[in-house]
C-alpha cells in the first residue's frame, strides 16, 4: 500500500498553489499518494477529524510568515493528538528554518524542494536514514539535524508538470475555475528592499544559477494539457517579470502561443524591462492583461527606501504604450509606508495611478516581511511596536505600524479601502479627504473585496462567464470576504 503526504494550507484564498501542486507531482512519481486539507473553514475537531481519517504517512504544512503563529499552535495540537509526522515548508521555514527546535515539528523543508522533497520521501518510505536530506532539516532524538542547503535544479524542464488536481480536494469550487497559474522560469534580477527575493537570492547564491526559464515547449505543453483537462479559457503565468528573457525565447512563445494554447492571458512585467516591441509581441500572441508595480509615486521614498529606481516618466510612458496597443493593465501599490507621514506619499502614489490609468489598480498595506531589509529598518526605526492585534495575516486588512498620528493612521487604512475605486472614477478624487474622515471601515473594507473580485473577474480576463464560472465567483468572493471581515481589528 503506498503512503500518503497530506498537505495543509491555511487557506488558497481561491487561488491556485503552484508550489504545493508541484510538490505534490513530485510526491506522485515517487509513487505516494497526495491530498490536501484548508485550514480555513474548519474547528480545531473537524481538523483533527480529517487527519485522522485520512491517516498521512507525512503532514505537510505550507506555511506563510503571516500565517506562522496560527499554523504553528495548529502543528503543536495536531502532534499531541495524533502523534502525525509534521513537515513544515514554504517562504516561512525558508527564511526561518530553526523553527526546528520546535518540539513538535519533525521537519523543515527551506528553499526550493525540486530535489530535497522527492529524495526525503524516497527514503522515508524504504525506511533509510533521511536526516542528511540536503535542503531540510531534522529532528531526531530530541536533536535538531542541520543540513546544506540543495542546489537547485538548472533544467526546469526536467520537473514534472504541476498537479492541479489537489487543489479541488482542497476547495471544491477551485474544480469551476477557468484560470489557470503558470511560472516560465524563476527568479529576479531586483533587489526591492520590501521582497523576499533579494534576500533569498542572497541565501542561495551559491546553490546554482538562480534566474532559470523553462522552454516554450515545455510551457506550452504544460498548457495544452490543462486546457484540455479542465476547460482553461484564461492563463496567467505569474513569473516576476515576464519580459525578463532573450529575444528569441519571446519570439517563439508569441509565434507558438496562439496556435497551440489561443487562451487569452495575462503576465507580470517590469517599467525598466519592456518596450514597444515587446508589447506588440505580446498583444498579438493573446496577452490582454498586464501587470506592472508602481508601489509608491513619491520618487525619494521608491528609489531610497524601496531601492525601485523608476522615473514616474517611465510608468507614464507604459501605460500610454499599453493603452495603445489596447491590453488592459493593472498596477500593484504599497501604502502605509514606514515613513513619518505615510498619507501624503500614498495620495501622491494614487494620483500618479490616476495619471497612468490603468483598468484596476491594486493596493496593498504595506507588510514588514521578516527577514527583508525593509523589515529591519521598519523596526529599528520604531515603527513596529505593541500591537494589540499584531501583524496581519493579509496585506489587505490593517497596518499593525505604529504611526505618530493614530488618526492618519486611519485614515491611511480608509484610503486603501478606497484606492482602486477612486483610481477607476477620478471624480471621486476631489472629495476622498472627506471619505477617508468617515468612521466606515467595514462599509469600505465591502466595497474593497466587492471591487477587487469584479475587478479581476471582469473587468480584467474579460471573458465570457458560464454560470458554474459565475457561481464560483460569488460563493469564491463571499468566502474572502468573510475571511477578511475575521481579520478586521476592532475600529473602523
Amino acid at each position: 500500500m503506498s503512503q500518503q503526504v497530506v498537505f495543509l494550507v491555511k487557506n488558497l484564498y481561491t487561488m491556485e498553489r503552484l508550489g504545493v501542486m508541484q510538490l505534490s507531482a513530485l510526491a506522485l512519481t515517487q509513487g505516494w499518494q497526495t491530498d490536501l486539507i484548508i485550514a480555513d473553514g474548519l474547528d480545531y475537531q473537524r481538523l483533527l477529524n480529517a487527519v485522522r481519517r485520512m491517516n498521512p504517512s507525512v503532514l505537510a504544512l505550507s506555511v506563510m510568515s503571516p500565517e506562522y503563529p496560527q499554523m504553528r499552535e495548529l502543528a503543536r495540537r495536531l502532534y499531541a493528538d495524533t502523534g502525525v509526522y509534521i513537515l513544515v515548508g514554504g517562504p516561512h521555514a525558508t527564511f526561518f528554518p530553526d523553527i526546528i527546535e520546535e518540539p513538535f515539528i519533525q521537519a523543515v523543508a527551506f528553499g526550493e524542494g525540486d530535489i530535497s522533497f522527492p529524495a526525503f520521501l524516497d527514503r522515508f518510505s524504504r525506511g533509510e536514514d533521511y536526516t542528511r536530506t540536503a535542503g531540510m532539516h531534522f529532528r531526531a532524538k530530541g536533536q535538531a539535524i542541520r543540513n546544506a542547503p540543495a542546489p537547485l535544479v538548472e533544467d526546469l524542464d526536467s520537473l514534472p508538470f504541476a498537479d492541479r488536481r489537489i487543489m479541488a480536494k482542497g476547495n471544491p469550487l477551485l474544480a469551476s475555475n477557468p484560470t489557470h497559474i503558470f511560472m516560465a522560469s524563476r527568479g529576479c534580477p531586483n533587489a526591492c528592499t520590501y521582497c523576499f527575493n533579494h534576500t533569498y537570492n542572497h541565501m542561495f547564491r551559491s546553490c546554482g544559477k538562480l534566474f532559470r526559464r523553462r522552454s516554450v515547449d515545455h510551457l506550452l505543453r504544460e498548457m495544452e494539457a490543462v486546457k484540455a483537462e479542465f476547460g482553461m479559457r484564461f492563463a496567467y503565468i505569474d513569473d516576476d517579470i515576464f519580459t525578463f528573457c532573450s529575444p528569441e525565447w519571446l519570439a517563439e512563445f508569441t509565434t507558438e502561443y496562439p496556435r497551440r494554447v489561443g487562451v487569452p492571458f495575462m503576465v507580470n512585467t517590469h517599467a525598466n524591462y519592456i518596450n514597444e516591441h515587446q508589447i506588440e509581441q505580446l498583444r498579438d500572441a493573446g496577452c490582454t492583461v498586464i501587470c506592472f508595480g508602481i508601489e509608491c509615486g513619491d520618487s525619494g521614498v521608491a528609489g531610497d527606501l524601496l531601492k525601485r529606481h523608476i522615473k514616474p516618466e517611465q510608468l507614464l510612458t507604459l501605460s500610454r504604450l499599453l493603452h495603445r496597443n489596447k491590453i488592459r493593465f493593472m498596477t500593484q501599490n504599497i501604502l502605509a509606508l514606514p515613513v513619518p507621514h505615510p498619507l501624503a506619499v500614498d495620495l501622491q502614489t494614487l494620483d500618479l495611478n490616476i495619471a497612468c490609468r490603468p483598468q484596476y489598480a491594486v493596493a496593498h498595506l504595506f507588510y514588514p516581511l521578516p527577514g527583508t531589509e525593509l523589515a529591519r529598518y521598519t523596526e529599528a526605526a520604531g515603527f513596529i511596536g505593541d500591537s494589540p492585534t499584531g501583524l496581519p495575516e493579509r496585506t489587505n486588512s490593517y497596518s499593525a505600524l505604529n504611526f505618530p498620528d493614530p488618526r492618519e493612521k486611519r485614515h491611511v487604512e480608509r484610503l486603501h479601502k478606497l484606492f482602486g475605486i477612486v483610481v477607476s472614477f477620478p471624480w471621486l478624487r476631489p472629495v476622498l479627504p472627506v471619505l477617508i474622515r468617515l468612521p466606515l471601515g467595514p462599509f469600505y473594507a465591502l466595497l474593497f473585496m466587492a471591487w477587487y473580485g469584479f475587478s479581476m473577474r471582469f473587468r480584467m480576463e474579460k471573458t465570457r462567464k458560464t454560470r458554474a464560472e459565475l457561481r464560483f465567483f460569488i460563493k469564491s468572493l463571499l468566502q474572502s470576504l468573510a475571511s477578511f471581515l475575521k481579520k478586521q481589528p476592532t475600529r473602523s
